[in-house]
């Protein structure tokens, strides 16, 4: 399923996310989080010891929502550890994306990339929309 051409309009704007995932016991466990729209997919930057992380390598179901009060983007789908990119890349270009150049820049150098981190794409099943 793609996004349509409003929905990555919004996405494009520096928006907080909501990420949800399923905790061991089938509790959702719901984290606000940066992300990046790019080529039309979503991601998410994150550790490797962040419970968010430990749940989608568990069960991958994720609901993810971008949202401005009532206009949202809403993305039912499944979290996905996108090996092929760079992910001490990725969280410097969401930190710049987020804090401004030099301020993101020195976060990923002096913070993010001491940490073990991967990208996780958010893969849509089902998109809801309300702009």
């Amino acid at each position: 399923m793609k996004l349509t051409a409003e929905a990555k309009e919004f996405l494009e704007g520096k928006h907080f996310a909501k990420l949800a995932t399923v905790m061991k016991d089938g509790r959702p466990q719901l984290t606000p989080i940066w992300y990046m729209l790019e080529k039309g997919k979503l991601y998410v930057n994150t550790a490797k010891t962040r419970v968010k992380y430990k749940n989608i390598m568990r069960d991958p179901r994720v609901c993810f929502l971008v949202d401005d009060g009532y206009p949202y983007v809403m993305v039912f789908g499944t979290g996905r550890v996108a090996t092929e990119r760079d992910a001490d890349k990725d969280i410097e270009n969401i930190a710049i994306r987020y804090q401004g150049e030099k301020k993101g820049k020195k976060s990923a150098r002096d913070i993010y990339w001491k940490q073990e981190r991967v990208t996780i794409e958010i893969v849509p099943d089902r998109v809801l929309v309300s702009l």
